[in-house]
């Protein structure tokens, strides 16, 4: 798992990690005056929306044991639901709802397979090399992940888009859409906002 996951990742601080790096970041564009442009990236319905294929398929990519692999395809086979309206049911006992994107919530195994899901993402992400670097020598960021929560950063709009593309590229291709209220975009010139906005980022 990439050190840009701070959702599932082992001896990680959670939301603590990110928000000080993103101060972080903060500061140094401000004191030294610096161009800055990020990115805020949702995805809509994250968990609602993974597709099973690409879930199978992550688990060959980072080849997970076959036998894990034909277990939790199984298991996937047959997550279905019913429909019930004050505890009554409104299907038939028979007629389950078969479940055929997303993944579940609320168990030890969901969180981390999604992440697993999006690490590709961080992969093309860090081999860009349109990063911003805090220092000449120095720390080199281009991205942090919580979740399904993304933020990028870089030093120039033309590099952002870029790095938009690439994440715009890598969600069609799962067939993961984003959530574009929840996206936005800002630019630092020399120190201060030159401009931000809300919305379509792709």
């Amino acid at each position: 798992m990439s050190r840009a996951q701070n959702g599932c990742r082992g001896g990680g601080r959670g939301t603590k990690e990110p928000l000080l790096i993103d101060a972080v970041i903060g500061k140094v564009v401000k004191r030294n005056r610096r161009n800055l442009s990020a990115a805020w990236i949702d995805y809509k319905k994250a968990f609602d929306s993974v597709p099973h294929a690409w879930l199978k398929r992550v688990l060959e990519l980072y080849k997970i044991d076959c036998t894990v692999r034909d277990f939790l395809g199984q298991c996937m086979g047959q997550w279905s639901t019913i429909l019930c309206h004050l505890g009554e049911r409104l299907t038939a006992a028979e007629d389950h709802i078969k479940i055929r994107r997303g993944i579940f919530q609320g168990d030890c195994l969901s969180p981390i397979w999604f992440c697993l899901s999006l690490n590709p993402l961080n992969t093309l992400l860090e081999g860009s090399g349109r990063e911003f670097q805090l220092w000449k020598g120095g720390t080199k960021v281009t991205h942090l992940f919580y979740m399904d929560d993304l933020k990028l950063f870089t030093s120039s709009r033309s590099h952002l888009m870029e790095l938009l593309n690439i994440t715009c590229d890598f969600s069609n291709s799962i067939r993961m859409e984003l959530g574009t209220d929840k996206c936005a975009v800002l630019h630092v010139q020399g120190g201060r906002v030159a401009n931000s906005e809300k919305g379509s980022l792709c």
